[in-house]
């Protein structure tokens, strides 16, 4: 006797497998993985998490760099995106250190306090990273005091990608011939052979030759500065190393700050 219905079975069993065999050929190979990052002086004290909110969301950023900030309002934006934009991101604080007595009279530092609601002697204020990332503790870096300008310095996380750790260091420099001595600095401590980004708002033009150490170790998604940052010309930056950019950058008008985000698509490369 045949078992007409055994073979019936074991027939489709192979026009199935055929047919999945063929749709899985005929799909697009998945992309390479990606990596969106942003960096953005936010002016708070001007404009406030409300308003970020939707930029952000907008450009949806694995990393977000921000400088300019109180670090009450970075944890408020990371709220603001969860609640509002099913956004979930990580915040790693950089608040500069409170002002000595000398650098206190001077009237940015004065003002630091009241901005972030604080007093002068627990200022949180300075630079920030959300990331949507596994993010490791955060280490901050102080630049040495400059009495006449707020405490600068950078936050630095490893931020855990499907290809591997990335490290990544959010500066903003200060003003008034210090930038060369702190972009050196900060050139120093990010060195390396591993992936790693540099952003932030480092105060000088494409043009500067204070750039020159950062640019010894690291490639550019701009450097040209054709992407201009501010209404005076780009002064932010993203400085790669061990990635390359998938396409030009952006920089975006937005209301909600003096500066514009730059924003950049990312890939493993050289």
């Amino acid at each position: 006797m045949h078992d007409d219905g055994g073979v019936r079975r074991r027939l489709l069993g192979l026009v199935v497998a055929l047919l999945a065999l063929a749709a899985a050929c005929s799909e697009p190979p998945p992309p390479p993985p990606g990596l969106r990052v942003v960096t953005w002086n936010v002016q708070t004290g001007e404009h406030d998490p409300t308003e970020w909110a939707p930029v952000v969301a907008d450009l949806h950023p694995d990393v977000l760099a921000l400088q300019e900030v109180c670090t009450r309002d970075a944890e408020e934006l990371a709220e603001l995106l969860r609640r509002d934009h099913g956004l979930d991101y990580q915040v790693a604080r950089g608040p500069i250190r409170p002002p000595t007595p000398a650098e206190a009279s001077a009237p940015v530092n004065a003002a630091l306090g009241p901005a972030c609601d604080t007093g002068p002697n627990d200022v949180l204020y300075g630079v920030a990273v959300l990331s949507r990332l596994p993010m490791s503790p955060p280490r901050v870096v102080t630049f040495p005091p400059d009495r006449r300008d707020e405490q600068r310095g950078y936050l630095a996380v490893d931020v855990t990608t499907p290809t591997g750790p990335i490290a990544v260091a959010n500066a903003h420099i200060g003003l008034d011939g210090v930038q060369a001595d702190q972009l050196r600095r900060l050139a120093e401590g990010v060195a390396g052979s591993g992936p790693a980004i540099v952003l932030g708002d480092l105060n000088v033009d494409p043009t500067d030759p204070d750039l020159a150490p950062l640019r010894q170790g690291f490639t550019e998604v701009d450097p040209t500065g054709q992407y201009e940052t501010t209404a005076h010309g780009k002064i932010d930056y993203i400085f790669l190393r061990g990635l390359a950019p998938t396409g030009p950058p952006q920089s975006p008008d937005v209301t909600s700050s003096d500066h514009r985000p730059l924003v950049a698509d990312l890939r493993p490369g050289p």
